[in-house]
């Protein structure tokens, strides 16, 4: 354990060759004067690239679409936005005052513009300034602002675009009224910094940042990036960035004296790095990840991969018993729940009200699992481990609907997993369970409901059947022990029928041999 020190060294950001740009960091449109038809259509606008055109399809890329025959109407692709004035959560773009900051505390939102006397309603006869977000070319949120001339009527003929700014910098925001001027130092603790979340994270990243002293070397422009436990157990931080060595650590904040927590060894080949820690349930840290030398190599971007422990409700769910299980979806459940739906896992499905239980089969044969008559429409799965929270449950067998498995609600289907989904085909077939279940390996089953609403629960009973073996594995006469009377019933069966079978495979061989000999001596729980 020991405290991070930063060091009070900035890297110079690199000069941008840009035509009309006023700084190294922020790309000036001046004097663009696009106009906009007064049509269904529009302009539709590539800030990055400049390029413009009257269809979408003829603007590869493009970020914004003002468009409208009676109205001034925003219209913007996947991810992008136009800002609305502070304070307002719902509509299109406000008028922004010389001063706004846009950057991601702003709300951002598409649709008509208000025309006014009020903050943020637009004006005629006047220059209207605007803010904007757009996804850039190296996958990163930018935020710009521009300049806007509108005339006497709101859908004239003179409704011009005059300048657009934008920040180079993935996640920085932009001042409006500013035209240039590098962005503000990179702050550690900035609200604006990305988080991670479970799984694959790729994050945008500044080569400006500080460089840190960490007891594994010293990280190179490291980034912050906060992340908050969500279950307790054991989680890993891996970043991996092709052609480029990462140093990775995990501190208890974000300011020069915080704690460092784990600091990462060498991953990926090499290059990368990997950090271990156990963190409790709702605990907020910092994951810091830079160069591990300089220069680093690092751009605009940084992968990092989490890796949680597996999810609680999962591997503390119910012990599933052969025969009836009673569930009701009101009462223990996880909230939602990604589930595998195809063979291929290429595809998933949303399980609401997940319950989750433990399943272990005390013989090797094909089982049955279902929720027939239960109230409701159900979706039911099982695999072989739990997922993390917030990750895919990968499964080896998924239904929604099968046939003759009705519910006790007319018109609503529960769910059936066998060799055959119990004939289900079609969209809600799901997949079938084609192996065996192996006996003493422990299965887990998700049962959810299709229906999202709150009020709506389902109860009814999960339902399994398959071969079972002994309560207690290799006491044959049923005397409490394990013992030579039990070595005896083997070897008279051994070779020739299952009287002597531990391990439910319908055969008395070598491997019931070597089970019963592991219990030997020993009495039956």
């Amino acid at each position: 354990m020991k405290n991070l020190k930063l060091e009070l060294h900035f890297a110079a950001a690199a000069a941008l060759c840009l035509a009309g740009a006023a700084s190294a960091d922020v790309v000036a449109w001046e004097n663009c004067n696009l106009v906009i038809p007064a049509n269904i259509d529009g302009l539709y606008i590539n800030v990055e690239t400049q390029t413009t055109g009257t269809a979408g399809s003829a603007v590869a890329g493009w970020d914004i679409n003002p468009y409208g025959a009676t109205a001034l109407t925003w219209w913007n692709a996947a991810g992008t936005g136009m800002m609305r004035f502070p304070g307002v959560v719902t509509g299109s773009a406000g008028n922004l005052a010389d001063g706004t900051v846009v950057g991601p505390t702003g709300s951002f939102g598409s649709g008509t513009v208000t025309v006014g006397a009020n903050p943020g309603n637009w004006v005629l006869n006047s220059v209207n300034k605007f803010g904007f977000r757009f996804v850039g070319s190296d996958g990163g949120t930018h935020y710009g602002w521009g300049t806007f001339q509108i005339g006497a009527a709101i859908n004239g003929a003179d409704r011009t675009i005059t300048n657009l700014y934008y920040e180079t910098i993935p996640l920085t925001s932009v001042t409006v009224g500013s035209g240039g001027g590098p962005p503000p130092p990179y702050d550690p603790c900035a609200a604006s910094n990305p988080t991670l979340s479970n799984g694959a994270n790729s994050t945008p990243y500044r080569a400006d940042a500080a460089n840190v002293s960490a007891s594994c070397g010293t990280i190179y422009g490291a980034n912050y990036f906060q992340f908050t436990a969500g279950d307790s157990g054991s989680y890993t931080f891996e970043s991996c960035v092709a052609g480029a060595g990462v140093q990775v650590a995990v501190m208890s904040g974000c300011d020069a004296f915080a704690t460092e927590l784990a600091c990462g060894a060498p991953a990926c080949g090499g290059l990368g790095s990997s950090a271990t820690l156990t963190l409790a349930a709702g605990t907020p840290v910092f994951v810091v990840v830079g160069g591990s030398s300089s220069p680093s190599g690092l751009t605009n971007s940084v992968s990092v991969t989490v890796t949680a422990p597996p999810l609680a409700a999962c591997v503390s769910g119910v012990v599933a018993a052969y025969g009836d299980n009673a569930f009701d979806t009101n009462v223990g459940n996880s909230g939602t729940q990604a589930v595998q739906s195809n063979v291929g896992n290429t595809a998933q499905v949303t399980f609401n009200k997940a319950l989750w239980f433990a399943f272990t089969p005390t013989a090797t044969g094909p089982f049955a699992i279902k929720t027939c008559g239960s109230s409701g429409d159900t979706l039911l799965a099982i695999g072989t481990a739990c997922p993390s929270p917030g990750a895919r449950f990968n499964c080896i067998a998924y239904n929604d609907d099968a046939p003759s498995c009705l519910s006790g609600a007319t018109g609503n289907l529960s769910s059936f997993i066998d060799a055959t989904n119990n004939g289900a085909t079609g969209t809600f077939a799901g997949f079938p369970l084609l192996e065996d279940l192996v006996a003493g390996t422990t299965y887990y089953i998700c049962v959810g409901q299709y229906s999202a609403t709150a009020t709506v629960s389902v109860t009814g009973m999960l339902n399994i059947t398959g071969p079972q073996g002994s309560p207690c594995g290799g006491d044959f006469n049923h005397d409490g022990m394990r013992d030579g009377a039990d070595l005896g019933v083997l070897l008279a069966s051994f070779g020739i029928d299952a009287g002597g079978d531990m391990d439910g495979d319908g055969v008395t061989d070598g491997a019931d041999l070597g089970a019963l000999l592991a219990v030997f001596g020993t009495t039956c729980p």
